[in-house]
């Protein structure tokens, strides 16, 4: 007799135009955002199916062991500590990783009469020193909701880190002969720069329109960070549905990865894993939107908090 597929426990919320989906025994996750019925997000089809039922128990899902070719990757949005490294210290190893990314976090939900909040928290990470609380506060009416992140020192030593919200959306191009991409958008200004933190295969286009950066999918596997920006990122899908995510930068910080407040993430699939990423195979569209909030110095029992608005947009016209 084949093992049996145990359902997730997800919390579920819905309004009149928004439904969200969260997964916290799956390292806190915003697994699936939807608008008038159309999913933002991206779920690995690997390893969920439709209904975000696991395709094979979870006992079977990888095991990490620290490569990237061991993660399980659900998809969604998740928070994570930067900057990400292997290199000791102050360098966060992961993903994979047995607590911030795919442990099991605490979830309660308060409803009043104007909004629903969802609140997860992880346990204490000992590799990290941080205790990570993700709190959703989801207006009754309209298309937006608020992010408070919030990490804690639970250890007996000095840390830094920065708050890193990694939202995973669905690039997969469409039209005929799939000549419809999804799109992405930077606002910058005359101070902001783009900063190349990789390409693995292909290339990542990205155009000046004004004051905006347009990013062009579908063409490889690439990272972009970009500093000294208003702190936002725009994503449309091949049919026009959008989500937006902005954060507040503060004046004067130090930002990971050489000052960036904005990272944008894409791939495409590829023929065979990447050598320069642990293993790590690209195998469907995706892209992640990132923002990250500045290095802060904590001391044992300080906290740090960051702010995110989350605005989505359905389609203007339904493209086939």
């Amino acid at each position: 007799m084949p093992p049996t597929r145990s359902a997730l426990p997800l919390t579920v919320i819905s309004t009149s135009t928004l439904r969200l989906v969260f997964a916290p025994t799956l390292g806190g996750r915003l697994l699936a955002l939807a608008i008038d019925g159309h999913e933002l997000l991206w779920q690995n089809p690997d390893l969920l199916d439709a209904h975000l039922r696991p395709r094979v128990p979870l006992e079977e899902w990888p095991k990490g062991d620290g490569r990237m070719d061991t993660w399980a990757n659900p998809g969604g949005s998740k928070t994570w500590p930067a900057p990400q490294g292997w290199g000791g210290d102050g360098q966060w190893p992961g993903p994979p990783d047995p607590v911030i990314d795919s442990g099991a976090w605490s979830v309660g939900v308060q409803t009043e009469a104007a909004s629903t909040t969802v609140t997860m928290e992880s346990p204490d990470d000992p590799r990290t020193g941080l205790r990570v609380r993700r709190g959703f506060i989801i207006p009754a009416l309209g298309t937006d909701f608020r992010e408070q992140i919030t990490f804690t020192n639970v250890s007996a030593r000095t840390i830094r880190w920065a708050t890193w919200e990694v939202c995973q959306v669905n690039t997969a191009p469409s039209g005929t002969a799939g000549r419809i991409h999804a799109q992405i958008e930077v606002p910058s200004s005359s101070r902001s720069s783009v900063i190349d933190l990789g390409t693995w295969s292909g290339e990542l286009p990205i155009s000046a329109e004004g004051d905006t950066w347009q990013l062009t999918t579908g063409r490889g596997v690439a990272k972009r960070g970009f500093s000294k920006v208003p702190g936002a990122v725009e994503f449309r899908d091949a049919r026009g549905f959008g989500l937006r995510l902005t954060s507040a930068p503060v004046v004067g910080a130090v930002y990971p990865d050489g000052g960036s407040q904005v990272e944008i993430w894409v791939q495409t699939p590829t023929d065979a894993p990447i050598t320069g990423l642990g293993g790590l195979w690209p195998r469907e569209h995706l892209a992640e939107l990132e923002l990250l909030g500045p290095l802060v110095t904590l001391e044992p029992g300080d906290t740090t908090e960051s702010e995110i608005r989350w605005t989505t947009f359905a389609a203007p016209h339904d493209t086939p």
